[in-house]
């Protein structure tokens, strides 16, 4: 053998002997590494996305509910037999392979069918099995059978993974109402299962990691009857409220813009909370969505049908003078029997203050004051108080003080975010402010105590109030939710001190027995007696532009249940606001086996 040969010969052992030294490692000394790898590729984690709890009303009618739902998926390329699957479908055309601009679809396929009916899924799961280029999506779809108290329950969308690192691109997070409020509740926890596919993608079977752990059911106080009750109030406010219009001179309505609650004064249980306008929560809800439904609802600049009327905050106009009253009451500066000119107007300060009736009342003590809303009876009850020329004086403190402890200027915390905190103007916040950069003026307290100025109250707040006053200042915070999990959620109690109760209710009384609301809910012509204030707020729009409240109660004797209308925009409260609370409270002693007479 030549040596260039055996040179040759050494070259090539050398190579088979590196070869096969590699070999033996890939083999053996990785073989684990590769099995790893393989059963890697071969298997998929797939994340199981939690069923969100259901929202209840007390009587067990489902507000929010959850229904699987089934997608056709495409992840692009050859499809078998697709005319056959596209005619059982109802579809037209050839596939769309999934967009690259799209993430949603990179990662998940392009949708070819939403919402496959019940009947299909079997025959179509058939049909795609053994597709590596097809597969059907299991997700969860928010549901809300009733439509009832669409602002408090709210609406879901899907959840942005990079805001909520823990959910998957198809699940469902709260945006407004309970829904948001209790996501952390509803929304439950992911499971995972193991996926084992072929070498063409398709799925061969599963094995479940761990279950996913559904969301908690949570139980309203809301009475799905008495919720349909206060919304057709509502909806028939606009009779009223043209009816003023017309008088003023005003263009009419189209819609009415307010709110109804209505309360169990006993346990603070939010019975009835309706807002208008409302809207379809499964407008957001329903996948695909309809983006001309919901840009009707999310750009109404005009009627707002997302804003939740409620808890947002007003001017409270004369209900305050509740408080004005209770301050006064409470703390001595007058007493039951003090009087005062109920008079056309009141001058202070180089200043006139107009009452709402243009002529002399005559002497009235604070019961009539309350029952009459005379303004000219708070103002010189204000102005009688010591020190009251010096601005920030002593009872406009107390007046502060009796707001807060009567729920005004905080968030009452019943589960929505969008309630608002309302305001009671203290001294830190004046000072805070550039417009009271010279101090705090006697005049801006004789706005204070009509419930005009800077004082905002929410439609809840004023329903607080009205409970408290008539359970002589036992109160139970009013609340939305009754129980999370089929567990109870416990009440929050507690007592405001007065000795003037009595008082308030009487001049509360007397707007329905000695005043013109008499012929709303009066002796003869209401069953159930009703004390209540009534309150028609002043707006930036000018003359006759009033927002009308009313709060009430009934019967006097034994609160079973208290009512709060708000009527945006709505006009006299005496002919708007106090109609209203008359349909509701006539539908309630209805449903209890009354009789009551039709609308005078």
């Amino acid at each position: 053998m030549t040596p260039r040969i055996r040179l040759l010969l050494a070259l090539m052992l050398s190579v088979m002997a590196v070869f096969t030294a590699r070999l033996m490692v890939l083999q053996l000394g990785r073989a684990r590494e590769f099995t790893a790898k393989s059963e890697e590729n071969a298997t998929q984690q797939q994340r199981i996305a939690p069923l969100r709890g259901r929202i209840l009303a007390r009587d067990g009618t489902v507000l929010a509910d959850d229904r699987v739902a089934y997608d056709l998926m495409y992840r692009g390329g050859g499809v078998e037999d697709w005319p056959r699957l596209r005619d059982l479908l109802g579809l037209h055309g050839d596939p769309v392979p999934p967009d690259p601009a799209k993430p949603e679809e990179v990662g998940n396929g392009a949708v070819l069918a939403w919402n496959i009916p019940d009947a299909l899924v079997a025959a179509v799961e058939e049909r795609v099995a053994g597709q590596p280029n097809l597969h059907l999506r299991e997700r969860v779809e928010r549901t809300y059978p009733t439509n009832l108290a669409a602002q408090v329950v709210g609406y879901t969308a899907l959840a942005d993974p990079t805001r909520k690192p823990s959910y998957g691109p198809d699940d469902l997070v709260g945006v407004m109402g309970l829904e948001a409020g209790y996501e952390g509740v509803l929304h439950g926890s992911a499971g995972a299962r193991l996926v084992e596919v072929d070498n063409r993608g398709a799925q061969l079977r599963s094995r479940l990691l761990w279950p996913a752990t559904p969301g908690a059911d949570i139980t309203l106080t809301l009475d799905p009857k008495l919720q349909r009750l206060a919304a057709d109030a509502l909806k028939h406010a606009l009779v009223y409220v043209n009816q003023d219009r017309e008088r003023v001179g005003h263009p009419l309505a189209k819609q009415v813009h307010g709110a109804l609650i209505a309360l169990d004064p006993n346990t603070g249980e939010i019975l009835a909370m309706a807002s208008a306008p409302s809207f379809d929560e499964n407008v957001f809800s329903h996948r695909p969505s309809d983006p001309a439904a919901v840009d009707a609802i999310l750009k109404d600049d005009t009627d707002k049908p997302l804003s939740d009327r409620a808890v947002e905050a007003y001017p409270p106009a004369s209900t305050f003078k509740i408080i004005t009253s209770s301050t006064l009451l409470e703390d001595g500066f007058i007493t039951p029997k003090t009087r005062y000119d109920c008079s056309a107007r009141f001058r202070f300060g180089g200043v006139t203050f107009e009452n709402w009736a243009g002529y002399d009342k005559g002497l009235y003590d604070v019961r009539q004051a309350i029952a009459d809303s005379c303004n000219t009876f708070f103002w010189r009850a204000t102005a009688a108080t010591p020190d009251f020329g010096h601005g920030w004086a002593p009872f406009i403190q107390d007046e502060v003080r009796r707001a807060r402890a009567l729920g005004y200027g905080r968030a009452l915390g019943v589960g929505l975010p969008q309630e608002k905190a309302g305001r009671v103007p203290d001294l830190a916040w004046v000072r805070s402010q550039p417009q009271y950069r010279h101090g705090w003026l006697p005049g801006f307290t004789l706005n204070t105590v009509i419930g005009q100025g800077d004082v905002l109250a929410t439609p809840l707040q004023v329903a607080q109030l009205i409970e408290t006053v008539a359970m002589h200042g036992q109160r139970a915070t009013p609340h939305l939710v009754r129980a999370v999990g089929g567990a109870p959620v416990p009440r929050r109690v507690g007592h405001v001190e007065g000795h003037a109760w009595d008082t308030l209710i009487q001049g509360m009384r007397l707007m329905f027995t000695d005043f013109p609301s008499k012929r709303f809910m009066g002796p003869g012509v209401f069953p159930v007696s009703v004390a209540g204030k009534s309150g028609t707020a002043q707006t930036t729009r000018g003359k006759d532009w009033t927002h009308a409240w009313f709060m009430g109660f009934s019967p006097v004797e034994d609160p079973q249940i208290a009512v709060v209308v708000f009527i945006e925009y709505g006009g006299s409260s005496s002919r708007v606001s106090v109609p209203v609370g008359r349909d509701f409270l006539a539908g309630y002693w209805k449903m209890h086996g009354m009789e009551v007479p039709e609308t005078p």
